[in-house]
């Protein structure tokens, strides 16, 4: 799932963003969702702590709240995996935060042919995101294309005989065994039980008393087997 986070002061332009997003992703068959704000309020705060795929489009010019580029300096404090596109309505401005060393993907004017200039960059940004490694699966007679970064674990659910996704936005169930599912991901996931593999790129720490691995998303995984327990201490903290 691609998540867009726009922050305008002006409504008006927020929905002009999601138009052309709209837009741009009625060719794709990926997943994703719009978030429009106006001000930058504990939402907003909540959300960049989010460890999602994202796309911001940031307003430089916030007169009265924190200008794009305060907020895009924040996102990079925690996150230099999503892409930033900032709009202005001065270009000079658009310059000046290319040099602020927060990884811009691009600027855009709001005037002048803004519209396609949005769309142009989107499908840019769309196609930096395509380029990571996705999951390709089907659930319920439908198909489902997810970004193994947003993969925490998948289990076997020995009840149903299915593999179970956990993601950080969802769960899926599939017919598939686990070693068909371990056949497609790739060596960031690590067997901590033999019904289980893990995100270790997700991994925050592990709870060596319960047991059970905590992810950057609070979520738990108790599925621990003893002799994979040195493994795991290669990839996290130990607590």
């Amino acid at each position: 799932m691609i998540r867009f986070v726009l922050y305008d002061d002006k409504m008006e332009y927020c929905k002009k963003y999601e138009n052309v997003i709209h837009k741009v992703m009625m060719g794709s068959d990926t997943d994703y969702k719009i978030e429009k704000f106006t001000s930058f309020n504990e939402d907003f705060q909540i959300l960049i702590q989010d460890n999602s795929t994202k796309i911001y489009i940031l307003d430089i010019e916030i007169p009265h709240g924190k200008s794009g580029i305060d907020v895009a300096k924040l996102i990079r404090t925690r996150d230099w995996d999503s892409l930033i596109i900032m709009v202005t309505s001065h270009s000079e401005l658009g310059y000046e935060a290319l040099k602020a060393q927060i990884m811009l993907l691009d600027f855009i004017c709001k005037y002048n042919d803004f519209e396609n200039d949005l769309r142009l960059i989107l499908n840019k940004a769309i196609n930096k995101i395509d380029d990571k490694k996705i999951l390709t699966f089907s659930s319920n007679n439908t198909l489902f294309r997810i970004f193994m970064d947003d993969i925490l674990y998948v289990y076997k659910d020995t009840v149903d005989r299915k593999c179970v996704i956990k993601t950080t936005f969802s769960e899926f169930s599939v017919n598939m065994t686990l070693n068909e599912m371990l056949n497609k991901l790739d060596n960031r996931f690590y067997m901590c039980h033999r019904s289980c593999t893990v995100n270790t790129e997700r991994i925050k720490f592990i709870d060596w008393k319960e047991p059970c691995i905590i992810f950057d998303t609070e979520d738990k995984c108790t599925l621990i087997s003893r002799d994979k327990k040195k493994g795991l201490k290669n990839y996290v903290v130990v607590d």
